[in-house]
């Protein structure tokens, strides 16, 4: 059973309380929006040097992905790859020019691979199919899941990848999920590393809580929550912001519940406050095949991508620019490539 240590240091309950709690601000993805996307891709940055713009065929849709093979890479030695998946209502592009993975990729040696979701405007207001999500993907039960894995072969067959060090990172919506990507019976990514997320919620017109089945692999989980954050509570239940009709959304302590188990990692975690760092990390090590879970809240943030100087767009979550996201996710991939159980 997951350590009653944090639900109570974090303020998490059990489970969500569903008829709890303000009723949730919708910010709604209308006219407002919609011009705010427009204007961005209007002057979006260029891609990154050397970027490659991608698409491939999947159940009956052309999907779009962008490449950054590593800056100065030979072409034959074997390449670690970290897919990023972007949040809901962004893309791709903006992904890759606003959360600092390209030139980290260049740095370190690795295949950084950003897929687009779905979307009726083409490269913005894209999405992923969470089964409990808004907008098109959930609207048109889009496979996403057999999209990445058809876009794993694919990049299996075009470059010299190590098939032990797969890796995903993403922000909320594009977080989800990485979650239900590890959790597919062909997963075969080593380590997630989802941003301001949750394993499962639903709509307020399901029944069910939405979750994805139990993992039958081992994987690696790194999560990252903003004890602020309104869009994706820390203590679950309705959100209090949103861009859509508001859902219901998983506790932090149900989402490592879900890792902990899966992975039989032991309990209690190892706990470190470090409040002059602004955060909070929970770690549970020693699961099957070597694998860790662990999380970190981060106080001083809401619903943002840490360790970037500046939100996307205005309205967003300031992000918390101390706290280094992006090291700290390579790293914990860097400590755990797939290993047989």
């Amino acid at each position: 059973m997951l350590a009653w240590g944090l639900a109570l240091a974090i303020g998490v309950s059990a489970a969500p309380q569903p008829d709890a709690g303000p009723a949730a601000e919708k910010v709604g993805p209308g006219r407002q929006l919609l011009q705010w996307a427009l204007e961005r891709r209007a002057r979006q940055a260029p891609l990154p040097p050397g970027t490659l713009e991608r698409t491939l065929e999947h159940g009956g849709r052309t999907r779009r992905f962008y490449v950054h093979p590593p800056a100065g890479w030979n072409g034959t030695e074997r390449l670690p790859v970290v897919l990023l998946f972007h949040g809901g209502s962004g893309g791709a592009r903006q992904a890759l020019t606003s959360y600092g993975w390209p030139a980290l990729a260049d740095r370190e040696k690795f295949l950084l691979v950003a897929p687009d979701g779905t979307g009726k405007v083409d490269g913005i207001l894209l999405t992923w199919n969470v089964k409990f999500g808004f907008a098109e993907a959930m609207r048109q039960d889009v496979d996403d899941g057999g999209f990445v894995t058809t876009l794993i072969d694919t990049l299996t067959h075009e470059y010299p990848i190590d098939p032990d060090r797969l890796y995903a990172t993403g922000i909320s919506n594009g977080g989800i999920l990485c979650h239900w990507l590890a959790a597919r019976p062909d997963n075969r990514l080593a380590a997630i590393a989802p941003v301001v997320a949750t394993v499962g919620g639903r709509r307020q017109d399901q029944k069910d809580w939405q979750v994805p089945p139990r993992p039958t692999t081992p994987v690696s989980v790194l999560a990252i929550n903003g004890a602020l954050d309104r869009h994706v509570p820390l203590a679950g239940g309705l959100q209090e912001k949103s861009l859509g009709e508001p859902v219901f959304m998983m506790s932090a302590s149900q989402t490592m519940r879900f890792w902990v188990e899966a992975n039989g990692c032991p309990e209690p975690p190892t706990v470190v406050d470090a409040p002059a760092k602004g955060y909070t990390a929970w770690r549970w090590t020693g699961g099957r095949a070597g694998t860790e879970v662990a999380l970190f809240v981060l106080h001083r943030q809401g619903h943002a991508w840490p360790g970037m100087r500046e939100a996307p767009r205005r309205a967003a979550d300031p992000p918390d620019p101390a706290f280094p996201a992006n090291e700290l996710i390579w790293k914990f991939f860097q400590a755990h490539p797939r290993r047989a159980p």
